[in-house]
């Protein structure tokens, strides 16, 4: 045998085990061992003849790719065989393919700071080429510095969802076809002058491919592959390979039409290969990389072909005070392991500062069991980033150690330095940042406010050198002053000059209305260019006033010192020690002992659409023993109405 196994699956993933059907699809809930039956299904194929490395195993993302070489081992699968399977994540497998049918290596990135030179060179491109075609609906006039993140993200979301070419075609973007596209014109715009640079750098041995980031490779892959003037012949095809005897694909549900392309593909070219796939609809978020439920519904059969459809519904990870809600919420069948206890409540705590003393209630009780239990496995999930400021201070000032998932710490975010710098300018406080983030407080502050620093009347080339060189005095006396001289948005500057005014006083009163003054939402509009996280600028600044409000601050100077502390305090931290505190999609796969989920309050989070539902699932699903909801005194959300719970108050 291949393996040895101590496992002994459940009824129902037996059957699924030893169905003889050669394609199967299985819709899953969450927590049933999704990975677990897949694996078992492989090693019994192995067991029964199959070649190990003639199948094929694919999933989404890094965290399952590693589920399924945990799964296996844990299963017995012995280390020759497991070194046969080909696969990986679809990313990387169509990586290898591509790497084999160019006959080159190109430069692979992971991180935005890899591939920011070329986001902000296409930034210029794009907005060069909309001046001069179509005058006022560039909507991003700064350098786009502070929105490279966000833009990857999307570029991310357009190559999962291919709308170029499912829906643009070749043609150059216009204000017009990225309406239709239901696009933003400026975003779009700015993919397309990026994707012209990474698609056409000529090299050595002529044009190339220039580097592939996160989620690059699948979508050239899927594009050579519906290209009308295809590069490759039968003999050279890039999925052409040794006759596959199985298909697996763990994740499902995170099938977009770039990995779904590739797939199609992989099946007509192996027809004799037999099929597994396994996702759970509920857990299809759009957002984070074009997924599609239309692949888990009557898509499959659509653009795969016939399919065996299986279920499993009896979860293993939680017991029947979280699955009975889920079932009704999800309006679908919903098991559970009697032997597994948990238990869910309803909570009514008003604001972030109730929210942080009870999650430190939480961790208190987890530190005198016996054995004391390890905070990591306590994940505080949010629908938005921006719902964590509040929480983020309250927890810092309780001594609470956390991580941040999904988003950065708050102290850390643009609009946040920005503000926390022309505080510190305005009352003359030089020690309110460390190095690193008075580095990047500095250049927040310049994309804030515009301008540069002038040479003989003109745009000193090296004013990014000097100003990184610049210490707080020499950034507050020369720097600032220039920005706000030479900047072409005068209402900004001129908005800027007044809010550091007011706080001159160090009166802890001015501190609201010199962020009312600032008005941050029309200066972020130079620096963001998603709309959403123009918005959450304002809402940031809301927080900063309720922190200073619900502190009883004495003082700005104040203020920024606790900041000051907080930031240092969070770099000391040990990593054992640190709660999770992450959005909610990037939760996605993971799972906790205790999940807090606060924010679901009547028209905060209760909406109708998939995504919306989703997300509620997938924050709910994520906890093994305790999940607890928390609303506002009179506000909850429509989604509690589903929960037969407990009550507190």
């Amino acid at each position: 045998m291949a393996h040895a196994s101590p496992f002994m699956p459940t009824r129902e993933q037996a059957r699924i085990v030893e169905e003889p059907a050669p394609r199967i699809l299985i819709e899953a809930n969450a927590g049933v061992g999704k990975t677990t039956v897949l694996c078992m299904r492989v090693l019994r194929m192995i067991d029964e003849g199959a070649d190990a490395s003639r199948i094929l195993l694919l999933a989404y993302s890094a965290p399952g790719k590693e589920a399924i070489r945990r799964t296996l081992t844990k299963h017995g699968a012995l280390a020759p065989i497991r070194k046969k399977f080909c696969g990986g994540t679809f990313d990387d497998f169509c990586a290898d393919q591509l790497a084999r049918f160019e006959n080159l290596k190109v430069q692979r990135f992971d991180r935005p700071e890899q591939v920011r030179p070329f986001v902000l060179k296409a930034i210029e491109q794009a907005r060069a080429d909309a001046d001069a075609r179509y005058p006022g609906e560039f909507g991003l006039r700064g350098t786009g510095e502070m929105s490279v993140e966000m833009l990857l993200q999307e570029f991310e979301r357009y190559k999962g969802t291919m709308v170029k070419e499912r829906l643009l075609g070749p043609t150059r973007v216009t204000p017009t076809l990225a309406a239709e596209a239901n696009c933003d014109f400026t975003t779009l715009a700015i993919f397309q002058a990026y994707e012209r640079a990474r698609l056409a750098f000529v090299g050595g041995d002529g044009q190339q491919v220039r580097f592939r980031y996160v989620g690059d490779a699948t979508y050239d892959l899927a594009c050579m592959l519906v290209s009308d003037d295809p590069v490759f012949t039968y003999e050279n095809h890039p999925l052409r390979m040794a006759p596959l005897q199985a298909i697996v694909v763990d994740e499902f549900h995170d099938m977009n039409w770039a990995m779904a392309t590739v797939l199609k593909k992989l099946l007509e070219m192996h027809p004799e290969a037999g099929f597994a796939g396994v996702g759970d609809i509920d857990q299809v978020i759009h957002a984070a990389s074009g997924a599609e439920s239309y692949f888990l519904r009557s898509g499959f059969e659509v653009e795969f072909g016939a399919v065996r459809r299986m279920t499993l519904t009896v979860t293993q990870r939680f017991g029947e005070a979280i699955a009975r809600p889920l079932a009704v919420f999800a309006r679908k069948h919903y098991a559970w392991n009697p032997s597994r206890g948990s238990d869910l409540h309803v909570i009514a705590l008003d604001g972030a500062k109730a929210q942080t003393e009870h999650i430190k209630q939480v961790l208190d009780e987890r530190a005198r069991a016996r054995p004391a239990r390890n905070n990591s496995e306590v994940a505080v999930l949010l629908r938005h980033p921006n719902a964590a400021l509040d929480l983020e201070f309250h927890l810092l000032s309780l001594g609470i150690s956390y991580e941040t998932v999904g988003f950065t710490a708050y102290m850390s975010r643009p609009e946040v330095l920005f503000v926390r710098m022309i505080l510190a300018v305005a009352i003359g406080y030089n020690d309110a940042f460390t190095d690193e983030s008075f580095m990047a407080a500095k250049r927040a502050t310049w994309e804030f406010i515009g301008g540069y620093l002038p040479n003989d009347g003109l745009r000193d080339a090296k004013s990014a050198e000097k100003i990184n060189a610049m210490t707080f005095d020499g950034f507050r006396s020369r720097a600032i002053p220039e920005f706000l001289k030479w900047t072409d948005r005068k209402q900004g500057a001129q908005r800027a000059q007044a809010a550091m005014t007011l706080a001159t006083s160090d009166q802890i009163g001015q501190l609201a209305p010199a962020l009312e003054t600032l008005d941050i939402r029309e200066l972020a509009k130079h620096v963001f260019v998603n709309a959403e996280a123009v918005e959450d600028t304002e809402d940031s600044m809301h927080a900063i006033a309720r922190m200073a409000s619900s502190n009883n601050f004495g003082s700005i100077l104040e203020l920024l010192r606790v900041i000051r502390l907080q930031e240092d305090n969070m770099r000391s931290w040990s990593s054992k020690e640190r709660i999770v505190l992450s959005t909610i999609d990037r939760a996605k796969g993971l799972e906790f002992e205790h999940v807090v989920i606060p924010g679901l309050d009547e028209g905060e989070f209760d909406g109708q659409s998939e995504d919306e539902r989703n997300l509620f699932y997938v924050a709910v699903s994520r906890a093994r023993h305790v999940v607890q909801l928390i609303h506002r005194p009179g506000r909850a959300s429509a989604y509690l109405q589903v929960c037969a719970t407990q009550t507190a108050s």
